[in-house]
């Protein structure tokens, strides 16, 4: 006779789709930095496993896109370098030096013009968050929504929703 699983917890997920999207690194940021702040709103709290302390908030993963493209004296796109970044810090370092590089530029033409449409960026920031009660749940930033997951306590979401709520960039 075949075993069967018992269920031993309902594990949730949740969105809010922003009404517009982030349109700023340093609103996006400002969110990230206050929910990694030591007095973060949802109250999350250090813990031990291991033997080793975890910080109430980390992040566990993070990833950053961005698109420039080349321009011919018409404005039309004759071509494009896409960057995909690890971290905040090596998006913005790469980006910079592609947009300051004369001679990549002049490879796409004589005339041709780096242009930087910041509304093609994409950022997602996945956090890991420790409640006091215990439970471990994620937030995961993007520039056009918010999502809650791996999380049990509806009490968890009220608190991340009336957080939000708070926010002006996450409308």
């Amino acid at each position: 006779m075949p075993l069967d699983f018992t269920q031993t917890s309902v594990v949730k997920a949740a969105r809010r789709s922003f009404t517009v999207p982030i349109t700023t690194a340093s609103a996006f940021d400002a969110n990230i930095a206050a929910l990694k702040a030591t007095d973060n709103p949802l109250g999350a709290t250090a813990y031990q496993t291991a033997g080793e302390t975890i910080d109430g908030v980390s992040v566990a993963n993070e990833y950053y896109k961005a698109t420039i493209a080349y321009l011919s004296p018409l404005g039309e796109v004759i071509g494009s370098i896409v960057v995909d970044a690890p971290t905040r810090a090596v998006y913005d370092a790469v980006v910079a030096h592609i947009l300051a590089d004369t001679a990549l530029t002049a490879k796409f033409g004589e005339s041709a013009v780096a242009d930087r449409d910041n509304t093609k960026d994409s950022w997602n920031v996945r956090l890991k968050i420790h409640d006091p009660t215990g439970e471990i749940y994620f937030l995961s930033f993007t520039r056009k929504d918010l999502k809650i997951s791996s999380y049990e306590s509806d009490a968890i979401l009220a608190k991340v929703d009336a957080w939000a709520d708070t926010q002006n960039s996450l409308n």
